[in-house]
């Protein structure tokens, strides 16, 4: 037999985060699996896993996630540090985008000024259609915005794509922020932070319009499901022309709302919180337009812009 003249195979690196598998390890064999199946397959790992004091939670994704992240940061800050003036290829404007992102000189000193635009179109928008319309450009922009539009596979026929529109318009992370009186105090700072916004983009009477839109953004989180409610895939899922909706949630400028948003020809859109949009449109119809400048003036200022 011919002895192979082949190279031998360079050996493997030992993997970052351990073997495949299930961790047989982290396993509780004093806990029967019939008692607590959970406490059975993960007692062990349990027992001996820290959570880091900087995280909710752990796991292997998360570090993961943590260490692309922390690679992602090396290469922009590298290609940020040899970036010209004009960049040509993909990764020079990579870095003069991130550069120009961390030049937190440059950002104080600019204020509002990118966003004078936007801003002034806020300002000149008196109407409730006008603002409606303006909420639409928000997939593509930032205006503020009481209902939100996305693409994604139709849930039911997932060879094609349909448009979801949803419940929006919070600036907390959740409506018991606005609801519970646990949250009192975040609730509290929040109408400050709106009414600095405000003040920032040289709004008269910051204070007082700050309480009116968190007063807005309260009946809002009222009429908004909660998150158990918006898990209900079944629940969520409701095809409607945007003729139908507008029957359905008279009140708000839909019309001028998918126009803006590019999505005036788009039938059937799927909305999500049923019952929560004749509400919601009931409290845009019923509240001040000027109230309702404020709001959105104050989501254009404070919301990061979207890239595309």
């Amino acid at each position: 037999m011919l002895a192979s003249c082949g190279r031998a195979p360079e050996p493997q690196p030992k993997p970052l985060y351990g073997g495949w598998g299930f961790d047989a390890a982290g396993e509780n064999k004093e806990t029967k699996a019939g008692d607590d199946f959970f406490r059975f397959a993960n007692g062990t790992w349990l027992d001996h896993t820290q959570v880091p004091a900087d995280k909710s939670a752990v796991s292997l994704r998360l570090q993961m996630t943590d260490r692309t992240e922390a690679s992602l940061h090396d290469m922009m800050e590298q290609s940020a540090a040899h970036s010209p003036h004009q960049p040509a290829d993909l990764e020079g404007k990579m870095g003069a985008f991130y550069k120009l992102f961390m030049d937190e000189a440059l950002v104080e000193h600019l204020g509002a000024r990118p966003i004078t635009e936007e801003l002034a179109d806020v300002r000149s928008a008196k109407t409730r259609g006008d603002l409606g319309s303006l909420a639409g450009r928000n997939p593509a922009d930032f205006e503020g915005t009481l209902f939100s539009v996305y693409i994604d596979a139709d849930l039911k026929d997932p060879e094609h794509y349909a448009v979801y529109v949803t419940q929006a318009g919070l600036g907390l992370p959740d409506r018991d922020y606005y609801l519970q009186k646990q949250f009192a105090a975040q609730k509290k700072k929040y109408q400050e932070y709106v009414a600095q916004v405000l003040h920032l983009v040289d709004w008269p009477d910051a204070g007082a319009h700050a309480k009116d839109v968190v007063d807005f953004v309260t009946q809002i989180a009222k009429a908004n499901w909660t998150k158990e409610q918006q898990r209900d895939t079944v629940a969520t899922y409701n095809p409607m022309s945007i003729k139908q909706l507008r029957k359905f949630a008279p009140g708000f400028a839909w019309a001028g709302f998918f126009e803006e948003a590019g999505l005036a020809k788009t039938d059937p859109v799927i909305v999500a919180e049923k019952s929560a949009f004749p509400k919601l449109a009931a409290i845009w119809a019923q509240t001040p337009a000027g109230t309702l400048q404020h709001g959105t003036l104050c989501k254009s200022s404070i919301m990061p812009r979207r890239t595309s």
